[in-house]
């Protein structure tokens, strides 16, 4: 015995299954085209190569941000690194030429840096030595106990007239080892 296929039910279905494929098709085509349309997460369009924000942290991470009412900001990057010594060591790669006069009538200049170690055990000490004149930079010194990461920020500190070579450096309570995760030097201008 043969068995008969009911054509009009089969021609239905299959008209059926191609809607619902083109369905699909026309959906995703839509979709695709307002995310391409929408801002992503960095506030950017499809057309923008780098937005305003994007542009804005880049400024400051290589050193240069303006402000308002002519007061500017520079972040000026040292570097990271780690150290477990007890006393004043360089932190190797952590230093930077700065200056001075390449900044104008100076507001103030203070020394930042975010520091973290395994656990809390120890007090860790962290200050910025002129390399050229061979001396610490007078109240850059900034000390933690937490196990961190923690971001410390020195008093108003001075650096010296011309261009000098400022490095970091570290010293531990215990020996232990301490993570430098990022320093800097912020000077702000009028």
């Amino acid at each position: 015995m043969t068995s008969r296929v009911n054509r009009p039910a089969f021609a239905i279905e299959r008209v059926i299954i191609f809607f619902l494929f083109a369905n699909i098709l026309i959906l995703d085509i839509i979709v695709i085209a307002k995310i391409r349309n929408t801002e992503t997460v960095l506030g950017t369009t499809s057309n923008d190569t780098c937005p305003s924000s994007c542009i804005a942290r880049i400024n400051q991470v290589a050193g240069k941000t303006s402000t308002t009412n002519g007061v500017k900001e520079y972040f000026v990057p040292l570097g990271s690194g780690t150290n477990a010594t007890s006393d004043w060591s360089d932190v190797t790669g952590a230093s930077a030429y700065i200056d001075t006069s390449s900044y104008g009538r100076l507001k103030k200049v203070t020394f930042e840096a975010t520091i973290s170690q395994p656990v809390s055990s120890q007090k860790i000490w962290i200050r910025l030595f002129n390399a050229t004149d061979k001396h610490p930079v007078w109240n850059s010194e900034i000390s933690t106990d937490n196990a961190g990461p923690i971001l410390l920020i020195s008093p108003t500190i001075t650096l010296d007239s011309g261009n000098k070579q400022y490095q970091v450096q570290m010293k531990t309570q215990l020996n232990g080892v301490t993570n430098l995760t990022q320093s800097r030097i912020h000077i702000t201008t009028y």
